[in-house]
């Protein structure tokens, strides 16, 4: 009897299992079926695409798992895609073929301008920011925070207020009855410290790690450049131990120089030789163009490098009095790595082995000058896509990123930690200065479009 139940128990067991399976099977057609007419009919369904700006692989596989995210988190069905070309991309978006798209500046403005793309959202990158306290040289100065009790301290107004609030707090335990006086920015508070002795004691600033000879990085360096002896005349007393992290939606290209080259100020390169990395690119030619336009430099012979390293090589071997490339504040993983700088020297810092060698290498190439804020990479939308549509999106995606593998997947991206909202009248400036540097966005489009097309042939 108990053999026959258990032969019953089995045979049901092994139909309901069948049944489960017929069940699953139904409905991973049913939804393939779905799927199928929604991408047929258009409804739902989103286009999204990233320019061939990085290694493709990474594009297609963080693309994805981007879409599939939102694919589960919301029943919109994506198709995340890379094109050939940047053309490719606002031709797409000009014909309906794309609905979504991730891109430079310079393309945007471009699709919009043609086709009216609409920009919806801006990249935010995070750069890492320190505050310090500096001090006059000399023996009779401040030599730490207990010697500031009672005394004036100047802090620029700029200052973001997290790292206001860590040095105010540490001038509060270990200073008491310190006064606060203002002033507009990091470089002025260190003009207020030298230029008034008998009234400040100390003053604060920004601080990102630096080359020992660039004149940027704090208030010191960058009055450095106006007056010469300001770094050797003063000295940082105090550091905060941790940094900040200060969002961004702007990048910058810098001016480079050898430390020895009696070059002190961009003047100084009129009528010399000079590197840009290429034609086409933002931050090594556009915008370090006109910064030395606006300070009246008529360059010597000019040349093209073919990209940022060979820029800096070019200017530390002597062959350029000058150059320019991008620039970026080391990252806490740039300075653990020991690469001391995040701007394009540290594409040549990471193939030296010797920490001697590279601190060499930065004592002898130093940034000169930052150029006006570029705009970092935007995601736009087609004409005519709709509203409803995209508030899903940006609600879905805003989750995307609150996630470990969303943040990690948006870094690969486009080295991005977060978005901001955008709109047309935020690449106004960047039109502007494309305008006055005599470069239309069309010109710069045909030239990364020659670019690609080189290295699909080996040609670099």
């Amino acid at each position: 009897m108990t053999t026959l139940t258990s032969a019953r128990k089995a045979r049901w067991l092994s139909r309901i299992g069948w049944f489960l399976v017929l069940l699953l099977f139904v409905g991973f057609v049913w939804g393939l079926n779905r799927r199928a007419k929604l991408e047929a009919t258009g409804a739902n369904v989103i286009r999204m695409l990233f320019v061939p700006s990085v290694e493709q692989g990474t594009l297609v596989q963080r693309g994805d798992d981007l879409a599939r995210f939102i694919r589960q988190d919301t029943g919109l069905v994506l198709r995340s895609e890379v094109p050939t070309s940047y053309a490719a991309v606002i031709q797409a978006l000009g014909s309906g073929q794309a609905d979504v798209a991730w891109m430079p500046a310079f393309a945007y403005v471009i699709a919009n301008s043609k086709y009216g793309t609409q920009a919806r959202l801006q990249v935010v990158r995070s750069v890492e920011k320190f505050a310090v306290l500096v001090a006059r040289s000399g023996e009779d100065q401040p030599q730490r925070l207990a010697d500031l009790a009672g005394r004036p301290v100047v802090i620029p107004e700029t200052l973001q207020m997290e790292l206001r609030e860590l040095i105010v707090t540490r001038l509060d335990s270990e200073a008491p009855g310190w006064e606060q006086l203002n002033a507009a920015d990091d470089k002025d508070a260190v003009r207020m410290l030298l230029e008034r002795p008998d009234r400040i004691s100390a003053a604060a600033s920004s601080f990102v790690h630096s080359g020992p000879n660039d004149l940027v990085g704090d208030g010191r360096k960058e009055l450095e450049y106006d007056r010469s002896g300001v770094v050797e005349s003063t000295r940082i007393i105090f550091t905060t131990e941790e940094s900040v992290s200060e969002r961004a939606s702007v990048y910058y290209g810098c001016v480079f120089s050898r430390t020895d080259s009696g070059v002190r100020r961009l003047e100084d390169f009129t009528g010399q030789r000079f590197a840009f990395s290429d034609e086409t690119s933002t931050s090594g030619h556009i915008f370090p163009r006109l910064l030395l336009q606006r300070f009246g430099v008529t360059l010597g012979r000019v040349y093209y490098a073919g990209g940022h390293p060979n820029v800096v090589q070019a200017v530390w071997d002597g062959k350029a009095l000058g150059g320019s490339a991008f620039y970026s504040p080391p990252s806490r993983q740039q300075r653990e790595d020991g690469l001391l700088v995040g701007d394009a020297r540290y594409l040549l810092l990471k193939r030296m082995a010797e920490p001697e060698r590279r601190l060499a290498f930065v004592n002898d190439v130093r940034v000169m000058a930052l150029t006006d804020p570029i705009p970092n990479d935007l995601c736009a939308v087609r004409k005519g896509f709709p509203e409803e549509t995209w508030r899903t999106f940006e609600a879905s995606f805003g989750r995307f990123l609150k996630t470990e593998e969303g943040q990690a997947a948006f870094f690969d991206l486009l080295a991005g930690v977060d978005v901001n909202r955008a709109t047309d009248a935020d690449f106004d400036g960047f039109r502007k200065a494309l305008d006055a540097a005599g470069m239309s966005a069309d010109r710069l489009l045909e030239q990364e479009e020659e670019k690609l097309e080189r290295r699909k042939g080996g040609g670099g």
